[in-house]
């Protein structure tokens, strides 16, 4: 069953302010041998950077066109041209429909000279006046109209001749100058380093583990560390939710890094409880502008596709991709934002073997979505930098939210708790060892118990009478065997105690990270605040008196 996103509104009104380019980069002089992967802290010298426009290079001579509109691209208008949507969903941004192929408009674009003082009216939306190259004249006249939208045609049709045009999304810094690490491997196709959030990432309905990406412009959520593969060819049907690999396709089509040209970047932010980073709480000011909710994030990857060429690699190189995906999340909810840099994409899609580049995502359990500007012709599908993004206003930026469900995330509560505790070495000294077995109530005075649970699955839980001078004490747990299943080290003694882990905050925060949070490595973060203790040391104490026994069946009565 599909299972498509619903986009909030987007919030009218300018821009949230973000992050300028750095300056631009020198280029690198050496590549290794083919194959070997180059992964380093770089230097300030190939700080990689926003480029500029297209390419000044030797290229054919340019057309200028020019966009007349009196409205934002976004209005909506009668004659708005047709792009099908999920579910009959058109998100914001994109235009309705009244016919025509592909969303494509049919509106006539002139290019002529104009008389003298004057600007060429041409109807081409959120371009406004940057040069555009075309090899073929069919594929200047399919980017002339594939872009077209209701504002434009409505101001052309009023002879307003006013301009305008929406805000293009910088990219967010990256290189050397903004401590990136830079990845790249001189073949045809590569995957970068594994990363494994400590808080998971939840995608769909499932909290995955691990992801990386490929130079293809993929995040792929790999089942296991070895279930890595490399996956050039995008699907020339989109995502269908049935897919069992999930992935964010932001920019999937076939590159080719092995001809020294190119590289990808990135970082990674923890904040759980650290000061935030620049970068994230402008990821996080998006988030609640536009999707109208609250965020804050724990876990940040910045990805940076910078100057792709298109496979086959040919030299010189003069046409090529930037841009970035940033995948957050706070434990519960997670989003992926995606930027094209202004007049960053440039490939000549008329020189590709196929021309079907996905946008979008699937999550591996049903909940996917392929972007409707990927159904549009490659003129528009290949310049996704020049339209308004999905859920946004601005020019190349989408925002997608990546978690269909929301549920909670018992690794998030376990960090912040093993947050706020006390190195052992401070407290569990002189602390009793556990009986190997469970002893008889008057045969042990020392400790109290307490049992929980029906018939097979029935628990019993000594812990001692009174605590060391540090207040702390130990926990000793046995099966219905009378078996010692678990011993604990604990920071605060108890005078009462429960066996049920709701009611007993030991037991619950044991059960956190051990048993919900599905992490060995919380589980063994969390038995470094609580060391184990076993039977090794333990002494039984000598025969009591009859009074003794008394008082310890009493105290079991009470428990």
């Amino acid at each position: 069953m599909e299972t498509v996103a619903r986009p909030s509104a987007s919030e009218q009104g300018s821009p949230t302010p973000s992050f300028s380019g750095a300056p631009e980069p020198s280029p690198r002089t050496g590549t290794g041998p083919v194959g070997r992967a180059e992964q380093t802290a770089i230097s300030a010298s190939d700080s990689g950077v926003p480029l500029p426009g297209l390419e000044a290079v030797t290229r054919p001579p340019l057309t200028i066109l020019h966009l007349s509109t009196a409205c934002t691209p976004s209005a909506p208008g009668p004659n708005s041209p047709s792009l099908p949507g999920e579910k009959g969903l058109t998100p914001p941004g994109l235009p309705k429909a009244t016919g025509g192929s592909a969303g494509a408009s049919h509106v006539s674009a002139a290019t002529t000279s104009a008389p003298s003082g004057q600007q060429v009216k041409t109807p081409l939306p959120l371009l406004g006046a940057t040069a555009l190259r075309s090899d073929t004249r069919a594929a200047l006249e399919q980017e002339r109209t594939a872009s077209v939208s209701a504002g434009t045609r409505e101001a052309i049709a009023r002879g307003t001749g006013q301009s305008a045009t929406l805000t293009a999304v910088p990219l967010y810094p990256y290189g050397a100058k903004a401590n990136d690490k830079q990845y790249v491997d001189r073949r045809a196709d590569f995957n970068s380093p594994v990363f494994k959030p400590e808080i998971g990432f939840p995608f769909g309905k499932t909290l995955r583990d691990s992801l990386y990406f490929t130079d293809n412009g993929q995040i792929v959520f790999p089942a296991s560390d070895s279930d890595l593969f490399p996956s050039p060819n995008p699907l020339p049907g989109g995502f269908s939710g049935r897919e069992k690999t999930p992935m964010v396709a932001v920019f999937w089509d076939n590159a080719d890094f092995s001809q020294g040209d190119g590289a990808t970047f990135y970082q990674e932010f923890v904040t759980l409880d650290s000061a935030e980073h620049p970068v994230v709480r402008d990821v996080e000011a998006k988030i609640r502008r536009y999707l109208k909710t609250s965020y804050s994030a724990k876990w940040t990857l910045k990805i940076t596709w910078e100057k792709a060429p298109a496979y086959p690699a040919r030299q010189p190189v003069s046409r090529t991709n930037t841009y970035q995906a940033v995948l957050t999340t706070d434990g519960v909810k997670s989003y992926g934002l995606i930027l094209y840099q202004d007049g960053g994409m440039q490939w000549d899609y008329t020189r590709l073997g196929a021309t079907n580049v996905l946008m979008g995502y699937s999550s591996g359990d049903g909940f996917y979505r392929n972007d409707d500007l990927t159904r549009r012709p490659p003129a528009a599908k290949y310049r996704p930098d020049q339209f308004r993004g999905y859920n946004t206003d601005l020019r190349g930026l989408w925002l997608y939210g990546l978690a269909s469900q929301e549920r909670v995330n018992y690794r998030v509560q376990c960090l912040a708790w093993l947050s706020t505790q006390q190195d052992p070495a401070g407290w569990n000294k002189d602390l009793p060892s556990c009986p190997c077995s469970l002893p008889p109530a008057a045969s042990e005075p020392r400790y109290r118990r307490s049992r929980g649970g029906l018939a097979d699955a029935q628990v019993t839980l000594l812990y001692p009478v009174s605590p060391n001078r540090y207040g702390a004490g130990v926990r000793c747990l046995y099966n219905s065997r009378n078996e010692l299943v678990d011993g604990r080290q604990e920071r605060s003694w108890k005078a009462w105690r429960h066996v049920a882990s709701y009611r007993d905050p030991e037991l619950k925060f044991q059960a956190w990270c051990c048993r919900l949070a599905g992490s060995p490595q919380l589980c063994a973060k969390y038995s470094q605040k609580r060391p184990k203790t076993s039977c090794a040391g333990y002494r039984q104490p000598r025969p009591t008196s009859s009074s003794e026994e008394a008082d310890s069946y009493s105290e079991e009565g009470r428990d």
